[in-house]
């Protein structure tokens, strides 16, 4: 009991399922939660060192390989693997994943269905310890209105973020140089995207080094060392539906970041069977200058932009595939005001092979940009748009294998429910391309 109670001193940054203060969650979760751990320590599955971890984040920031608390920790060649077992890990800060570090879980969180949230109690579930609930915070130094020119009259919104402020904003990992995260849930805990970051900038689960403005306009600003990063691997992921509150979650998935390195990409970023059931920004999104990059066996529904997105701008960004996946429901987040299955923003080479789109109503009424319709409101399947200085003068696009089906959505106690059983084909184009004219650009459909 007293090794039970422990775990509701806040200043811990692990805690056990079951082991929740009783003002954290309600009674039928902490009781099951509580039996199923009552059950562990009865079997000596759960070792007492575990409930008086304090400290994870100093073991993977480190460079020792050192074992603590039921994570265990060896060495294979140079790289250290770190296996942590089922249990809730707090997370108050964006974590850095050390070159060489493998992060696994105690289990693959994703079944065959992978709508279907998994038994936490066998699952190693990263949870934010807060999250980002004003929608004024100065988030990525942007200008009020992105798509215009810096004048008296549109400022930047803010001009006062540190990089300590951005790592407290961004609370996940870090991906360095030859990382691998695997096996593992998180769940994030903002409310909302922040205007601020409107004009992307970042916020997901799973980063890599780069600048945290989008254009890299404030050198100072950057997250880690800055530098692009290369040999990325994200396997066996689940995140934001271990929370009974369905307003919470993280602002993307995925998100590589541009680097002020112009000459070298991020490259050899994988990301295999990773699910995501509620983010407020984009899902997975490859900015800047990438090459080699792919997204396989991966479920993504209910985002509040894109879904699976290459913004390359006028970067030499190739060798980018997104295979194998299913998207539902881009943009609901935000009320279908943006958002589709695919989107690129400059690139010089993509594939998007055997996707499955789910999509609502395309919105013709108020969708953020008006253009063609509101084709960027689920239009198209993919849409190619000319924004943010991209560069079609040497492109080829090929999307082949794809279907794209209209979306059966129903919403109780606000959470979303979807009905994929029995899809029928939406009728609206694979692939809009009402921006690019100057030449130069190739798009394969089959």
């Amino acid at each position: 009991w007293l090794k039970l109670h422990s775990c509701c001193n806040p200043h811990l940054a692990v805690q056990l399922h079951g082991a929740h203060c009783p003002i954290l969650v309600d009674l039928p979760l902490r009781m099951s939660r509580f039996l199923a751990v009552t059950a562990a320590l009865a079997s000596g599955a759960v070792g007492k060192e575990f409930l008086a971890v304090s400290d994870w984040v100093g073991l993977i920031e480190g460079a020792e390989c050192s074992s603590a608390g039921g994570i265990t920790c060896e060495w294979r060649g140079a790289w250290r693997h770190f296996k942590f077992p089922s249990g809730e890990f707090t997370v108050s800060r964006q974590v850095s994943v050390p070159a060489r570090t493998i992060i696994e879980g105690n289990a693959n969180p994703n079944g065959n269905d992978k709508t279907k949230a998994p038994d936490y109690s066998s699952q190693t579930v990263f949870v934010a310890s807060g999250g980002l609930s004003d929608s004024n915070a100065c988030y990525c130094q942007n200008l009020e209105r992105s798509w215009e020119p810096l004048s008296p009259s549109n400022p930047y919104h803010c001009q006062d973020l540190t990089n300590e402020e951005v790592k407290s904003l961004r609370k996940g990992f870090l991906m360095y140089s030859n990382t691998i995260v695997k096996n593992i849930a998180f769940q994030g805990k903002d409310t909302l995207r922040p205007f601020d970051n409107g004009a992307l900038c970042g916020g997901g689960v799973f980063e890599t080094p780069g600048c945290v403005h989008n254009q890299c306009l404030f050198p100072h600003l950057m997250t880690g060392d800055g530098k692009p990063a290369t040999n990325v691997a994200i396997e066996n992921v689940r995140l934001n539906d271990y929370s009974n509150n369905p307003e919470l979650a993280s602002q993307l998935a995925v998100w590589v970041a541009q680097t002020s390195d112009t000459e070298t990409p991020t490259s050899e970023v994988h990301v295999k069977n990773l699910v995501a059931m509620f983010l407020h920004a984009d899902g997975i999104n490859f900015h800047g200058f990438v090459r080699n990059a792919i997204v396989d066996d991966s479920y993504i529904q209910n985002t509040g932009d894109d879904i699976y997105a290459v913004w390359g701008s006028n970067f030499d960004s190739k060798g980018i595939v997104f295979q194998n996946s299913v998207a539902v429901d881009a943009g609901r987040a935000r009320q279908n005001h943006y958002g589709s299955c695919v989107a690129v923003y400059g690139a010089t080479e993509a594939t998007f092979r055997n996707l499955t789109c789910f999509a609502p109503e395309q919105n013709t009424v108020d969708c953020y940009d008006a253009k063609d319709d509101g084709d960027t409101c689920n239009g198209c399947l993919g849409i190619i748009k000319e924004s943010f200085d991209a560069d079609y003068s040497n492109s080829v696009f090929t999307f082949t294998g794809n279907k794209f089906y209209s979306l059966k959505r129903t919403e109780t106690n606000g959470r979303q429910i979807y009905d994929l059983t029995n899809p029928q084909n939406i009728g609206r184009p694979e692939v809009c391309n009402n921006e690019w004219t100057r030449g130069g650009l190739r798009i394969i459909e089959d």
